[in-house]
């Protein structure tokens, strides 16, 4: 019989699950019945693509009632480890349970358990992310882009290799999504916050620990301490959600303690505005805001987004249904995105459609994955089309220059 070690470490969690089901499709007062997990509109269905069945699918593993195989690989893959199965396990509108457990079952950590389990048998990752990886132990990021180009995004502007705060810009933003590593660099510079970067940095690691490569997820991990104690900073700051769980929450399991703070943009431009050193222009405009799964449900940064976004004089933010804990994945986390681009996209366009129906010009996040997953959705389909943005670049743009 072949074993999962890595799971069978967490084998109290798969057996915590009393199968109630509200990880699939659940009932809250304010949304009525809804999809819990993106995944159930957007697959055939079955219980394996959710998870209670996926427990299901490892409980049997672990008693020796079925074989780890191709087709169980592709079923776990099917997650974008978006955590809104623990958000909701036991919150149920069920008067008679009152009995919480989602503290005995971290859902993600057991699913991403089982991809590691997975990549050492041979039957994971998805051959896509072989490809993605492979280039990543090459050249250090996910794009298939070279490492030299990384920061072709700062062109023009005078960088520091050493500051009390560093800005890890990740993979995302300076190979696809420039202008944000540009606004957050400008609009910490407005407020007088030098950033320290590296040419030395690559790949945070998020993509090799989310489809189970952990041994390249400690090289990656291992290499960005040693930068970021070369920078001799105090605080590191990401504007990836996907790299800001990885640092905060990833890194002190890998490398233990960690001797600095770790903060995601909006944390600490929401200290800059509160201090008053950033001033913004007065301006109508009705927005809404994505919670990335990275930074919300998992870190649980809610607040500062929003905060920042109140900040702006004559802006109204209109709350989608689903918000903060509740809020719908935009689709492409968990390895979906290079995996199943199509699954991606559409459960981005379910999200771009509760985007419409608040009425808001603009949609804001708080990470250049979701944006880059939401406007591809957008610019495939017009109907559905609403400007994203991400929030920097919102600041940037409302700027009051002294």
């Amino acid at each position: 019989m072949v074993e999962l070690r890595h799971v069978k470490a967490l084998s109290s969690m798969a057996q915590s699950c009393s199968g109630i089901g509200d990880c699939r499709t659940a009932y809250r007062q304010a949304l009525g019945w809804y999809g819990v997990c993106p995944m159930v509109d957007h697959t055939p269905g079955f219980e394996p693509y959710y998870a209670r069945g996926k427990i299901r699918a490892i409980r049997g593993i672990l008693e020796g009632k079925i074989e780890p195989s191709e087709g169980f690989a592709r079923v776990m893959y099917h997650c974008t480890t978006c955590g809104a199965c623990k958000a909701v396990c036991h919150v149920s509108g069920v008067a008679q349970i009152t009995w919480p457990t989602s503290k005995y079952i971290d859902h993600t950590r057991l699913f991403e358990a089982v991809r590691t389990d997975l990549v050492e048998l041979g039957l994971g990752p998805m051959p896509r992310h072989r490809e993605i990886l492979d280039w990543a132990r090459r050249e250090h990021n996910p794009y298939m882009e070279k490492h030299e180009d990384k920061f072709r995004w700062a062109s023009g502007r005078e960088l520091r290799s050493r500051a009390d705060v560093f800005f890890f810009t990740g993979c995302t933003g300076p190979y696809r999504m420039p202008a944000v590593c540009q606004d957050v660099y400008d609009v910490a510079a407005a407020a007088g916050v030098s950033l320290a970067v590296s040419p030395d940095e690559w790949c945070c690691g998020s993509i090799a620990l989310r489809v189970g490569d952990r041994g390249l997820a400690e090289t990656l991990a291992r290499h960005n301490l040693e930068v970021f104690e070369k920078a001799e900073a105090k605080t590191i700051v990401t504007h990836c959600a996907g790299c800001y769980r990885t640092i905060k929450k990833d890194y002190p399991e890998i490398l233990g303690e960690l001797p600095f703070e770790v903060l995601h943009v909006t944390e600490l431009l929401a200290r800059l505005v509160e201090d008053g050193r950033l001033e913004l222009t007065e301006g109508e405009l009705t927005v809404t805001y994505h919670d990335p799964c990275h930074l919300g449900r998992h870190c649980e940064v809610y607040e500062e987004p929003r905060r920042l976004i109140g900040s702006a004089p004559g802006v109204k933010l209109v709350e989608m249904k689903r918000n903060r804990s509740g809020a719908l994945c935009c689709g492409a986390g968990g390895g979906v995105k290079s995996a199943f681009p199509e699954l991606a996209l559409s459960i981005a366009r379910e999200r771009l459609a509760q985007a419409k129906e608040t009425g808001a010009r603009l949609l804001l996040s708080a990470c250049p994955f979701c944006e880059r997953n939401l406007s591809d959705a957008g610019a495939a389909n017009p109907s559905l089309k609403v400007q994203v943005k991400d929030v920097s670049s919102f600041l940037k743009e409302r700027l009051k220059m002294k």
